[in-house]
């Protein structure tokens, strides 16, 4: 798939890392990064698909690329990205790696609910506080890509640990947006629907589900990053968290959005 023209978010031969660059959402990033001519740090746990994508984005595109094999949920897996960073001069952060998994919340072991916090919240926080504070250090612009999900806006059935840490992004990118406007450092976070992903694929979601292209996403998220705090994908998704959450009761908003993921996931429900 081609990636979409992205304006000037970088310019050719700067560098950007991406955590969770191998798949779905976070594959689109990479490619749409690359046919700009950005060079890349290119960050996931899953070793073979990152050197799959590593050769073929070097073979389409021909930039410069350092891989980074390592689960964020290590203790100092943020202070490795950093030093990556550092060194390539980096003027980008995007994060969309994420624990996902659907299932009832009491049947979450005590190590899963650790990784959730791990991936998601304490590694990104650190990450982005080392990032920012080095631009600020050298006088540099840059800009910083959260992800989110609307899950993280409405709070669904079966999928707390990722809503709540989810919503964490949302909270962290609306204070610091104008924080770090006056260093000329732009942090939005982009709240999505359901993305077409092999992890979502995975979870086995019954029914017809409107999926939103990877690639859309990515685009929408990259061009409007650091424009505004929060950015939700798509005229749907926008209008019906509107209509939720400005002109329902919250009672029936949520009356709404719980059923709808019960028909998508019948068997917690019996």
């Amino acid at each position: 798939m081609q990636a979409a023209n992205l304006g000037n978010i970088m310019e050719e031969g700067q560098w950007a890392l991406i955590a969770g660059s191998a798949e779905g959402l976070g594959e689109a990033f990479t490619e749409s990064l690359a046919a700009q001519g950005v060079n890349l740090i290119l960050l996931d746990r899953k070793e073979d698909a990152l050197n799959e994508i590593v050769k073929e984005v070097v073979r389409k595109h021909g930039i410069k690329i350092v891989p980074l094999c390592i689960d964020l949920a290590d203790e100092n897996a943020w202070k490795v990205c950093m030093d990556a960073m550092r060194d390539a001069g980096c003027r980008l952060l995007v994060y969309c790696a994420a624990m996902s998994e659907v299932k009832p919340f009491l049947e979450h072991s005590p190590g899963t609910l650790d990784r959730f916090i791990d991936v998601n919240n304490r590694s990104l926080i650190l990450l982005v506080h080392a990032f920012a504070g080095y631009l600020k250090e050298q006088g540099k612009t840059g800009k910083i890509l959260l992800v989110s999900s609307l899950a993280g806006l409405l709070a669904p059935v079966y999928i707390a640990p990722y809503a709540a840490s989810k919503a964490f992004l949302v909270a962290l990118a609306r204070s610091l947006f104008y924080e770090f406007k006056p260093y000329g450092i732009g942090i939005s976070v982009c709240v999505a629907g359901i993305i077409k992903t092999p992890k979502f694929l995975e979870s086995r979601a019954e029914g017809r589900i409107a999926m939103a292209d990877p690639y859309s996403v990515a685009a929408y998220a990259l061009s409007r990053c650091g424009k505004k705090a929060v950015c939700i994908h798509g005229w749907k998704n926008r209008l019906n968290y509107f209509i939720l959450s400005k002109m329902l009761p919250a009672s029936l908003a949520s009356y709404f959005v719980n059923r709808a993921m019960r028909i998508m996931y019948p068997t917690f429900s019996r």
